[in-house]
């Protein structure tokens, strides 16, 4: 199994593409004030996935605090006989920010870390804000 995860500042569910439309691929995020309520789209792809796991996300800040952590879900194939097995997910986490840095973003498969991802968070400087 093999699984990868995508932070964007949207994700649509396309019914008639039978798939997911990414807005904007974030590897980092400003935000105007602390403390701030952050909303991230994120998409857990898996592949190679011969049988149904256990999967949820975990959140921590850079010193390994948890900031929050999704409800367990079962994933399956859901790919036909002529592709590699697996599963998209899409996932919406409102996060409360409270100081800037490295958002760690960890999916887990089974009670096994399975993907990784790193979200750079900074604050608007004071100078940059508009009254």
């Amino acid at each position: 199994m093999n699984a990868q995860l995508i932070v964007c500042d949207r994700i649509t569910s396309n019914e008639q593409w039978r798939g997911h439309e990414l807005g904007r691929v974030l590897n980092q995020l400003t935000i105007p004030v602390l403390p701030y309520a952050l909303d991230l789209h994120i998409l857990l792809k898996i592949f190679d996935l011969r049988q149904s796991v256990d999967t949820y996300l975990v959140f921590t800040n850079h010193c390994g605090e948890q900031l929050g952590r999704t409800t367990t879900t079962v994933l399956r194939n859901y790919r036909g006989e002529n592709q590699v097995p697996g599963v998209d997910k899409d996932y919406v986490v409102t996060l409360v920010i409270t100081e800037p840095g490295i958002v760690h973003i960890r999916c887990f498969a089974d009670g096994e870390e399975a993907a990784w991802y790193p979200l750079t968070i900074r604050v608007l400087e004071e100078e940059n804000r508009v009254p």
